[in-house]
């Protein structure tokens, strides 16, 4: 089974994403990425926080889990310094052919308009929360 794992970034009602566009299809991804042999969800949480996002990420707490598709996957929320968008990944090199990344910053009012995937996540986020 593969592991992956991703960030939830929460900043002024906004929610931290990657913007993709791929064979002329516009939709957004929550940053992260698969578990490294040896890695621990955290540190993968960690270093896919810097390669995407060009940022460190810190307080990260556990949001969700779960599996699909033989993959189990973990979301993490937490905080961060640095500079957003500086990320330099393998996802940047546009000779791979996956179209383009674009980190980003999308209003959670209008998250339930997007393509957002996980689709799990999105569900997570417009779920209403505790004293609403």
């Amino acid at each position: 089974m593969r592991h992956r794992v991703g960030i939830i970034l929460i900043e002024d009602d906004h929610l931290a994403v990657i913007k993709r566009n791929r064979d002329e299809e516009v939709y957004y991804v929550i940053p992260g990425g698969g578990m490294g042999m040896g890695e621990t969800e955290i540190e993968t949480a960690i270093r896919e926080a810097e390669e995407e996002l060009g940022i460190i990420v810190s307080g990260l707490k556990h949001a969700l889990s779960f599996k699909h598709n033989h993959t189990h996957s973990y979301y993490f929320v937490g905080e961060y310094s640095g500079l957003f968008g500086s990320g330099k990944g393998e996802e940047y090199d546009a000779g791979r052919g996956r179209g383009s990344y674009f980190p980003c910053w999308v209003s959670l009012d209008e998250l339930s308009g997007i393509n957002l995937y996980p689709q799990e996540v999105k569900q997570y986020l417009l779920q209403p929360k505790a004293g609403e």
